[in-house]
């Protein structure tokens, strides 16, 4: 089967599970609990410059942002699955946007959502889940991103020139298809995010040595039948190796004379595993307290950049 056929089957399998794995998340939010929502347009360049291709998404905004502008926001940067591309630049707020519309999400942690849509045609990043499902191999990233990722780097920094970001908490999440862009943004734009949580993915295990110093909590459901958990667990190994190395290579000389324990420092990744659930490993993980994740994510901080 060749790479593009394999895509093909890919995306096939990936918008049937989509269409089927519908969840108590999926639905939008009611008027009531939504907040202020703005639409996100980005043109993207073709590669002979000759024309350009218009992405669309929407960003929810937190309602206390109008009124507090000395206050600064988490961003969280979401990347969608399969089965919510298109172009009504709506699908893509099932699921977790859709949780983060809600007036208690919000009042608990008030905070900006990115949530571009990709087109029917297009991927995140381009995986051949033919070869991994069956020939046992590892996805591996382009140098370049596809065309549907260059605007969604477009549309971040769109957003943190023009809103009241907290640039020490900057988020990516994403799951399926989306999961699988997550590790390959990170990768991308390493010095960006505070966390990076990839739900029912995988990445390219070269890349590790890029994300190192970022903390990662991946997540996977133990018998997913459309996304191998092996996916995960390859990027666990890659990435916990690469951040022991970097803790290795950046510690403070010991001082023979007065040697003292090195501190203790945080696993990296956390990973979870959950039981029974599927490809829809996502609905348990977009929760808060001990179960989810969301809670971790909220408490990670980066030092700001603006400062030294």
């Amino acid at each position: 089967m060749t790479r593009a056929n394999s895509i093909v089957h890919f995306l096939l399998t990936l918008l049937f599970c989509g269409a089927n794995a519908v969840s108590a998340q999926s639905s939008t939010t009611t008027a009531a609990e939504a907040t202020k929502l703005t639409p996100i347009e980005i043109k993207v360049p073709s590669d002979d410059a000759l024309s350009e291709s218009l992405y669309r998404g929407l960003l929810i905004e937190p309602e206390a942002a109008s009124t507090k502008a000395e206050v600064k926001y988490p961003f969280i940067v979401f990347l969608h699955g399969a089965g919510e591309r298109g172009s009504d630049n709506k699908a893509q707020l099932k699921h977790f946007p859709a949780l983060c519309m809600r007036t208690e999400f919000q009042h608990k942690h008030a905070c900006f959502v990115l949530a571009m849509q990709c087109p029917a045609a297009e991927l995140w990043s381009p995986i051949d889940l033919e070869g991994v499902q069956k020939r046992g191999e590892l996805p591996k990233f382009d140098a370049q991103p596809t065309k549907a990722m260059r605007a969604v780097m477009l549309a971040i920094d769109e957003v943190l020139a023009s809103k009241p970001i907290d640039r020490t908490r900057v988020y990516l999440t994403g799951l399926s298809m989306g999961g699988f862009g997550s590790f390959d943004l990170a990768a991308r734009r390493p010095e960006l995010f505070a966390a990076v949580v990839p739900i029912c993915g995988g990445g390219d295990p070269t890349t590790a040595p890029k994300v190192a110093a970022i903390p990662f909590f991946i997540v996977h459901g133990d018998d997913d039948p459309i996304v191998p958990v092996a996916l995960s667990r390859a990027m666990c190994e890659a990435i916990a190796g690469a951040s022991a190395e970097l803790a290795r290579v950046t510690r403070p000389n010991a001082d023979p004379a007065n040697p003292r324990p090195l501190p203790k420092r945080a696993p990296n990744p956390m990973s979870r595993e959950y039981t029974k659930v599927g490809h829809c490993s996502w609905i348990p993980a977009y929760t808060f307290g001990s179960d989810g994740v969301l809670d971790w994510m909220f408490a990670q901080r980066k030092q700001d950049p603006t400062t030294k």
